[in-house]
């Protein structure tokens, strides 16, 4: 009688990554591209739109910045608001230190955490929540450096080819502007578990109240802070934690 050895599950690797990265891609080259063309239109130059991109990476938060350095909004205002706008990525790091076993090589993790937008950190997620052995810093880096390239392309490309695009019809521009949040809530949804419930239930009722009754970037900050006190609640008063399985 033959026994049945249990081979290790093997690691993806950097190709993986990128191969991974090909539904990030196919959002970020639309929404970057309508960028380029929006940068164009404020008095920036593609090169200066690839600038950008490349040095800033912050998504649909570029179009503010170009919207208001167009406008002669000061750089350090500017930059506060683009701040406020994106302060939710300082929790995506210790999100997925949670969830990582592995040593951390330094030089790795300071290029694809560069990268670590709402969708690349929501693909992590997913990885290290349902298929934490395939999980490496290789496939992680594979994935967010394609993901940085795409929107970098995009965005040379809209600000190239600006004056044949500069009228969208407005059905794409809406379709454009949710794109990103569409591709962020999918992967949302396919890392959602049951354990999750409560907290993720107190978040969005919390968020949609604050959102009608003050505004949305309230909103934000507020959503995120009654997160944070939910999970100590279910935790230190519930008595709930969620196991991770390794």
């Amino acid at each position: 009688m033959s026994a049945h050895k249990n081979h290790p599950v093997q690691t993806a690797g950097f190709w993986q990554g990128a191969k991974d990265s090909q539904a990030i891609i196919f959002t970020y080259l639309p929404v970057s591209f309508a960028f380029g063309v929006s940068a164009t239109q404020f008095g920036f130059s593609a090169w200066e739109a690839l600038f950008l991109s490349c040095s800033m990476y912050a998504g649909a938060s570029q179009f503010l910045v170009v919207a208001l350095l167009g406008s002669g909004t000061s750089i350090w205002m500017t930059a506060l608001t683009v701040i406020a706008l994106d302060i939710r990525h300082v929790l995506y790091g210790p999100a997925l230190q949670n969830l990582i076993q592995d040593r951390l090589n330094l030089k790795k993790t300071a290029i694809w955490s560069w990268g670590l937008t709402d969708e690349v950190f929501a693909a992590g997620m997913i990885k290290l929540s349902q298929r934490r052995q395939e999980w490496s810093e290789s496939w992680m880096l594979g994935l967010s450096l394609c993901s940085w390239l795409s929107w970098a392309l995009g965005s040379f490309l809209g600000g190239l080819f600006a004056d044949q695009v500069s009228d969208l019809p407005q059905f794409l521009q809406a379709a454009l502007d949710f794109l990103l949040p569409a591709l962020f809530l999918s992967f949302l949804l396919a890392a959602f578990e049951k354990k999750h419930t409560f907290v993720v239930v107190v978040s969005l009722v919390v968020s949609a109240l604050a959102c009608y009754f003050i505004n949305m970037s309230a909103a934000i900050f507020i959503g995120i802070a009654s997160g944070i006190l939910a999970g100590l609640f279910k935790h230190y008063v519930l008595k709930q934690t969620d196991e991770v399985s390794i």
